[in-house]
């Protein structure tokens, strides 16, 4: 929230008031490009570097370090395929695009260097093991590198191109707060034009189209539904104010990028909503990447079951595992599994200490949670902070009942939270880990997380949920809304 000390807002009354910006501010798009390219360079050289490494102490032989040298030239080839999808400085671009485009470029680059090995003459010297490696590396060190400098960079208050808002009613203070809290977009709003602009105040910037570019301010994002006809023809079809760049935010709350698709009908604006996890054939495919990963990570979950089952067992009387009746896909019920982390006599515990602290009974109401839970063992406190409880839920995936990545699994009399999002929740199946988990979990009212749930199912993606697994390895380690 540190731009939000910035932001400006004008009044048709006084005139313009200037943001102060610093010539850093001023040409963000640059530095943001540098510190991306940066990181970038950076991974993919200790990608290979490991890789190399890594072949040479299972016994490969170790070439000479000019040879490897000979291998610079595909930095050159990976920054113009970065820049050509869009990753400089990747601006407004969302965790799960930037995922999606850095995989393919990255794997498309790799691809390219395979084949060179293949019909090259004199290639061959090159290790097809170490390219394989250093693909593998990359994949996961160029995100994280650059999760890394944005991360830094945000606290230093160097992230972020300036961007002035048109629109200053509900939906546009929730654009303003949400762009604050998510300033890895890029977009830092710096300037706010409110509803009560005018014709006067808008014939003002005639003489001097390009008065906010001048002044480091390249990106309008307008709210149609909360700016006046006048000023949306003065900015889209006169350019009178000469923004580069120009985001549209119709009155679509539900609707994410992921999931629509642009038309141009001669002039009108078509968008083409895609539902892809209604479809039977997305579904087949989520299945089989459920399967695959639960199976491939029996290997470590299997012992840390038995470990976390002995200390239950140890800690308090009663079942190691705990089943609840939750609303699965159809609307069917089913068990689900998790370690038990309360005492055996919950119920009654709750009762008593309700009666007792009658001051916690709005918390219990909003949220059917407690922060200070009674109920839950000295285990349990550890389990939930890591989400360690929900392991058992892998057999729920495994029988089909449940996904690795959906909405959360709820319990019947809480099906009247989700309204008309109910018929939605119900044509998927629920998730061990989900958008909610990773936002904030229990520090999300009720109300955003069905928000969430709808934006996952209308905007699913094979990237959404790989995004959605990287998201909760991090909340999962920080015990981020556990209790």
């Amino acid at each position: 929230m540190e731009s939000n000390a910035k932001l400006v807002e004008l009044n048709p009354d006084i005139g313009l008031v200037e943001p102060k910006l610093s010539l850093l501010e001023r040409h963000s798009r640059w530095w943001m490009t540098f510190l991306l390219l940066s990181a970038d360079l950076f991974s993919l050289s200790l990608a290979g570097i490991t890789a190399i490494l890594i072949r040479a102490l299972i016994g490969g032989r170790f070439e000479p370090l000019d040879f490897y040298l000979r291998m610079l030239p595909l930095f050159v080839i990976f920054v113009g395929i970065y820049t050509w999808r869009g990753l400089y400085p990747a601006v407004g671009l969302s965790p799960i695009e930037e995922i999606q485009r850095l995989s393919v470029s990255t794997s498309v680059v790799f691809f390219l260097a395979t084949g060179f090995t293949f019909w090259v003459h004199g290639a061959e010297r090159f290790s097809r093991p170490i390219f394989a490696m250093a693909w593998i590396f990359s994949l996961a060190l160029v995100p994280l590198f650059r999760m890394c400098v944005r991360v830094i960079a945000i606290k230093l208050g160097v992230w972020g191109e300036p961007v002035a808002v048109a629109g200053y009613g509900q939906q546009g203070k929730k654009i303003i707060d949400f762009l604050c809290r998510n300033l890895h977009l890029g977009l830092r709003p710096v300037l706010v034009f409110p509803r009560s602009i005018n014709q006067s105040y808008l014939d003002r910037f005639e003489l001097d189209p390009n008065i906010f570019e001048n002044k480091g301010i390249r990106t309008l994002v307008m709210i149609t539904s909360e700016t006046p006809e006048a000023f949306q023809d003065v900015v889209v079809d006169q350019q009178r104010f000469g923004f580069k760049r120009l985001i549209l935010i119709p009155n679509l709350r539900w609707v994410g990028s992921i999931g629509v698709v642009p038309h141009d009908l001669e002039g009108f604006l078509g968008l083409e909503v895609r539902q892809n996890l209604l479809s039977d054939w997305q579904q087949a495919v989520k299945r089989l990447m459920d399967i695959s990963i639960v199976i491939a990570s029996t290997i470590i979950v299997i012992p840390a079951g038995l470990i976390i089952g002995l200390l239950i067992r140890l800690d308090s009387r009663g079942k190691i595992f705990y089943d609840q009746e939750r609303v699965g896909k159809g609307g069917k019920q089913f068990k689900m599994w998790k370690f038990r982390t309360m005492v055996v006599d919950a119920n009654e515990v709750l009762e008593r200490y309700l009666i007792a602290h009658p001051e916690s009974l709005k918390e219990w109401g909003v949220s059917q949670k407690l922060r200070d839970d009674p109920r839950v063992t000295r285990i349990g406190y550890f389990l939930r902070k890591f989400s360690l409880d929900e392991l058992p839920q892998l057999w729920n995936v495994l029988k089909g009942e449940m996904s690795l990545v959906g909405p959360r699994p709820f319990f019947v009399d809480q099906s009247s939270f989700y309204g008309k999002t109910y018929n939605l929740y119900i044509r998927v199946r629920p998730g061990v880990t989900g958008l909610w988990q990773v936002s904030g979990r229990n520090d999300v009212g009720y109300e955003e997380r069905v928000r969430f749930d709808e934006y996952y199912v209308r905007n699913w993606s094979v990237w959404l949920d790989i995004y959605i697994l990287i998201r909760t390895i991090w909340a999962v380690l920080r015990g981020e809304g556990a209790y």
